[in-house]
């Protein structure tokens, strides 16, 4: 999926950098919380930050990681409604943060940017429908498809690491901490990953392909 940044111009990233501001968030800041009315948007510079919402049932459940180039926060800016996830950050991350009703404006004024917001919302519904529809998939489909994702968000080509943790992963992924630990060891064994503390390096993303069939 495109990111919000990679499609518009630099005359537009421009525009969106001297309307916002830059600002710098610490490892666990939470940027915006579930059920708060707040009017800002956030471009994601740098960085990763992991959203998550509240279940019926009162546990948290991990629905996204977005990283650089993505956008958080416009549905909130477009209807003004209470934000429908807590959004906080997973290591340093800069982003650019607008007021809604500047984000509006530009919007309005440039029409190129209000069609990119529309791109990225229906592609994340598609994705949001597409995960619906693989929910019967294997744990182990689920985990290298999120693992996958996370290491294009972070622009790693077939190398590098990426700041989850086993209970993120296994969130995002869907799947029970015990059959996560299954699929790690796998995976470890074929020499694609290695885990650490809050990480995991991977060592051969065009592997990781193999598992999602």
């Amino acid at each position: 999926m495109d990111r919000f940044w990679g499609l518009l111009t630099e005359s537009e990233h421009g525009v969106l950098g001297t309307t916002g501001t830059e600002r710098d968030y610490a490892a666990g800041s939470v940027v915006c919380r579930e059920g708060e009315v707040t009017g800002h948007v956030i471009v994601v510079r740098r960085g990763l930050l992991r959203v998550t919402a509240t279940t019926s049932g009162g546990t948290e459940k991990v629905l996204a990681v977005r990283g650089a180039g993505d956008i958080v926060g416009e549905r909130s800016a477009v209807d003004g409604l209470p934000r429908s996830a807590t959004v906080q950050a997973l290591g340093a991350v800069r982003a650019l943060v607008l007021s809604a009703s500047a984000f509006a404006s530009l919007c309005q004024r440039y029409p190129r940017i209000a069609w990119a917001v529309l791109t990225v919302v229906v592609a994340r519904q598609r994705d949001t429908d597409r995960q619906r529809v693989q929910i019967s998939g294997t744990a182990t489909q689920r985990v290298a498809a999120v693992l996958i994702d996370v290491a294009l968000q972070r622009g790693i080509a077939d190398q590098g690491a990426v700041a989850l943790s086993q209970e993120e992963l296994a969130g995002i992924a869907g799947t029970s901490r015990e059959s996560l630990v299954r699929v790690l060891r796998a995976l470890r064994e074929e020499g694609i990953i290695s885990t650490g503390r809050r990480k995991i390096e991977i060592h051969r993303v065009s592997r990781l392909y193999d598992f999602t069939n």
